[in-house]
């Protein structure tokens, strides 16, 4: 028929990236989809009950991707299936996991109740190392879904040897099918250019994480979230090719800790709940800052996670990320239940090695600022990785002091020690607590003693603006009220006079360093910036769409700051 096009069948690799979102990258590799019948020379059947048998079923494979699919009888949770290259002959199981990010796979379970259990070995048998991982299963199809980031920090990605699964929590025999097993990279730049950081502020997401970070002259910087941790920071001025892990083994915090009588702490909230149902968002991102919101509510098990959290134990952080390196972090925590009410402290922790030639710095009584509170503060430089984080308080409604401490592990372990900077509030415990603090993640070679106390000095005393146009916007607290800074996120508050603000901000008696501001109301009007009558273009809007904008440099002198609405329309 003149005019008409033959449709052309979808592929195998069309259907792939149809059914699962993760494989549009492009970037994806089939371990197993059990269409062609090679790859079945990767299967071997560990028997260990009468009941145990694998075999091609043409039938019961999920639908979106083809009908076939590996049949799993199991009679005895020692059962397992094993993906190796043993037998292979003209189909093979990739080695090298490093360029990917996720591990997937379907599995159609019977009922509930039972359980996945996913072993992803790797190395030579005299050293095989492994990362385990338990997926509960709901009845039909379960798409499982593995961060290769947590399994690369227990094995080595360029070297897997062996995938085993095996089922548990059954009291009979089970038949399962197993799925469509999958590599894929799965990345993608959300904000910024994640391979150009001289662009200033990026936003990566790499399978279930999230990686923020920049590029400039003393904060050069790249931090991974995951379950609404920092997991990661890579100090990338001395480190591009991230090597080194300043988080490795533990989360950079700041985390609620218990704080025993002798100042000793621990993470142990079991007490809370037996799991914790995690929640996290990224709810701005922009040119000037990034804003992430995460929060743990704890649960008595799994399955309660899915109703009402309410009114569970809960942590909720709200970090505040800049491209200069400054974070700015507001952590409210449950502090007191019916059953138990523990002493909670803040703690940022670092890892450390053996070679490592670390430093840290907490005052036993914090320098007094003239005219100012003296800050409460403390820092970390590791010298092998030139890095320094710098950890101030707001104690602007409580007293705090900082302390360190120390966390040493079994020399055989492969986890590194710690050490942490934990600030403690004195006074009686609360139902809730909250904190504010701000966290610098530089370069030790570039802040030296002196510009730390300068940083954290600049923090508890913020500068108190000259306004000619507009007003500063209270924040709450004394401190706060007076002088309109915002120590849960770094900004000065101001609203403007008919769309106009004019002010001057002196560092002559105290530099200020890199400060922001928020222009509160301008409801995502376009404006103009200036300062010391140049234009100034690095702005951003926040989620509620007001106008943020940060000066990167140091203030030293008397600078002034004008906001100028464009016209309507």
């Amino acid at each position: 028929m003149r005019g008409s096009q033959r449709l052309t069948p979808p592929t195998q690799v069309d259907r792939l990236i149809q059914a699962y979102p993760e494989l549009k990258s492009g970037r994806f590799a089939v371990v197993a989809d059990f269409e062609d019948p090679k790859h079945m020379e990767l299967v071997q059947l560990i028997r260990v009950s009468d009941q145990a048998r694998c075999v091609l079923n043409h039938e019961r494979g999920r639908a979106e991707t083809g009908l076939t699919c590996l049949e799993f009888g199991t009679g005895s949770p020692d059962d397992a299936i094993v993906i190796n290259n043993e037998a292979a002959a003209h189909w093979y199981l990739k080695r090298d996991w490093r360029p990917y990010d996720l591990l997937i796979m379907s599995i159609q379970s019977p009922k509930r109740s039972l359980a996945a259990e996913i072993t992803v070995a790797a190395g030579p048998p005299q050293t095989r190392l492994a990362a385990h991982a338990s997926i509960p299963l709901e009845r039909g199809w379960n798409v499982i879904r593995l961060d290769l980031a947590e399994i690369g920090e227990r094995i080595p990605l360029d070297d897997i040897q062996e995938i085993r699964f095996s089922v548990t929590g059954f009291s009979k025999p089970v038949d399962l099918c197993l799925d469509d097993i999958l590599l894929t990279g799965n990345r993608e730049d959300l904000f910024g250019d994640s391979t150009n950081r001289e662009a200033g502020l990026y936003v990566q997401r790499v399978g279930r994480r999230w990686k923020i970070g920049a590029g400039r002259p003393g904060a050069d910087f790249e931090l991974t979230f995951a379950n609404g941790q920092i997991v990661e920071w890579y100090n990338l001025a001395a480190d591009p090719y991230r090597l080194r892990n300043l988080v490795r083994g533990a989360a950079l915090g700041p985390s609620p800790v218990v704080v025993g009588p002798s100042g000793a702490h621990d993470h142990d909230f079991t007490r809370f709940g037996g799991a914790v149902a995690v929640s996290s968002k990224i709810v701005e991102m922009n040119a000037v800052r990034a804003v992430v919101v995460a929060e743990w509510r704890f649960v008595e098990d799994p399955e309660s996670a899915k109703g009402a959290l309410d009114h569970r134990p809960f942590q909720r952080w709200v970090y505040t990320i800049y491209p200069t390196g400054q974070m700015y972090v507001a952590v409210t925590a449950t502090s007191a239940v019916k059953s138990w009410s523990p002493h909670l402290g803040l703690a940022v922790t670092l890892s450390t090695t053996p070679e490592d030639d670390l430093q840290t710095f907490v005052p036993t009584q914090a320098e007094e600022s003239e005219g100012g509170r003296p800050p409460i503060y403390g820092t970390v430089r590791s010298k092998g990785s030139d890095a320094l984080l710098l950890y101030v308080l707001d104690d602007s409604d409580k007293k705090v002091r900082i302390t360190e401490s120390t966390a040493d592990t079994d020399s055989a372990s492969t986890v590194a020690d710690h050490i942490s900077l934990v600030a403690v509030a004195e006074g009686a415990a609360k139902d809730v607590q909250a904190w504010s603090c701000h966290i610098l993640l530089g370069t030790d070679g570039e802040v030296a003693y002196e510009e730390a106390l300068a940083r954290a000095v600049d923090y508890a005393n913020p500068a108190a603006l000259r306004m000619e146009l507009g007003s500063i916007m209270p924040v709450g607290g004394e401190h706060g009220d007076k002088d309109g800074f915002d120590p849960a996120t770094g900004c000065y508050m101001i609203a403007p006079d008919q769309g106009d603000v004019r002010f001057v901000i002196d560092g002559r008696q105290q530099p200020r360093i890199s400060p922001v501001f928020q222009i509160i109301g301008t409801e995502d009007r376009k404006a103009w910036v200036y300062v010391d009558h140049l234009i100034f273009d690095q702005i951003g809007h926040d989620a509620q769409g007001n106008l943020i904008f940060q000066l990167p440099e140091v203030i030293r002198k008397p600078t002034m700051v004008e906001v100028i609405p464009a016209p309507a329309g």
